[in-house]
């Protein structure tokens, strides 16, 4: 005779709670996405340039944009017949599901890790990189294929997000990272970029060695170096507060890392990124279209890495405190920057 016995309380209780947490935290995913995708136009600086693009340009050109813009432009024209907000709001759809996705799979603190991106994400890459948003969120899904050397499944998700922003090609050199191991280069790299920032040496080195370059990338270094002679273009303060707090982060992961304290599979990757990162934004500075370009598309990892990184404090409020309020001017700052008529 089979007896069966009541499912207990607690379980179901657990079973409750996580059936709410996740439809919250879905459902959190679904008001961003309508919130940058029903924008008015005009909110921000490129949803004006957008509107006028999508409905006055017919002749596809792969070399002003891409083919998952235009595959994207294609399917809302056919469909919902060219409207500004349903392109947004698929744009939007692709770019803050597939971050949840990867917070999800990612953060072990999911919630900090929404915050992050809120803060510091969401409004630059959902209303104003659309295309590099969404190729930012495949990147980070490919993280676990760069830990487990999965060549195929990266190299897939690589080219995916080429399709929707060329400048994602860059990610295709982290899968050689060894994801279980520091060397000490990590600890030598942004010290490096900051010197070669310091005594201009990125400066003259890609004045140097810009005619070994593809041509497409020469001419644009050759026209932002112009620019910058000219002064039309003056310098980043590389000492600004967000890299600098960037690089107390690194260093205090390396510490962690030291002191044999990490303890999450993919923190050793995530601080190998954010060094490779800085030493990029420095050694760039000279260029700050390409060292903001690719410095804030590796430092998508830091929507994981940053809450990640509270676990290994032992008085975790305070840094949980400290780390809210950094997101909070962050996002302030993020507001004024992107000149939101808010």
């Amino acid at each position: 005779m089979n007896v069966t016995y009541p499912e207990p309380i607690n379980s179901k209780s657990s079973a409750i709670r996580k059936f709410l947490s996740e439809f919250l935290f879905w459902s959190t995913a679904l008001i961003l996405i309508l919130i940058a995708g029903l924008r008015p136009v005009g909110l921000d600086r490129d949803s004006t340039a957008y509107a006028t693009f999508i409905q006055s340009v017919t002749e596809v050109n792969f070399l002003d944009k891409e083919p998952a813009f235009w595959l994207i432009k294609w399917f809302n024209d056919v469909l919902f017949h060219g409207n500004i907000h349903t392109f947004f709001l698929i744009f939007a759809a692709l770019g803050v599901s597939i971050k949840f996705l990867a917070i999800k799979r990612l953060s072990k603190l999911p919630w900090l890790s929404v915050i992050a991106y809120l803060s510091i994400y969401f409004i630059l890459h959902e209303m104003t990189q659309i295309r590099v948003g969404v190729a930012a969120g495949i990147f980070l899904l490919s993280i676990p294929d760069i830990y487990n050397r999965n060549f195929k499944r990266f190299i897939i998700k690589a080219l995916l997000a080429s399709l929707f922003h060329y400048s994602a090609i860059i990610m295709v050199p982290l899968y050689f990272l060894n994801p279980r191991k520091i060397s000490i280069i990590y600890l030598l790299l942004p010290i490096t970029g900051l010197l070669f920032a310091y005594f201009n040496l990125s400066e003259m080195l890609l004045t140097n060695f810009v005619g070994v370059l593809p041509e497409f990338l020469a001419y644009k270094i050759r026209t932002y170096l112009s620019l910058l002679k000219l002064g039309e273009h003056s310098k980043i303060n590389i000492l600004n507060f967000y890299y600098s707090s960037l690089l107390v982060v690194l260093y205090f992961g390396l510490f962690c890392y030291v002191m044999n304290k990490i303890k999450f599979t993919y923190d050793i990757l995530f601080i190998k990124i954010l060094g490779i990162m800085l030493f990029m934004f420095y050694f760039f500075s000279p260029l700050p279209v390409f060292a903001f370009r690719i410095s804030e598309f590796f430092g998508v990892i830091s929507i994981i890495l940053l809450p990640n990184l509270v676990l290994y404090f032992k008085q975790k409020e305070i840094l949980l405190l400290l780390i809210i309020s950094h997101f909070v001017y962050y996002f302030s700052k993020t507001i004024r920057l992107l000149n939101l008529n808010m």
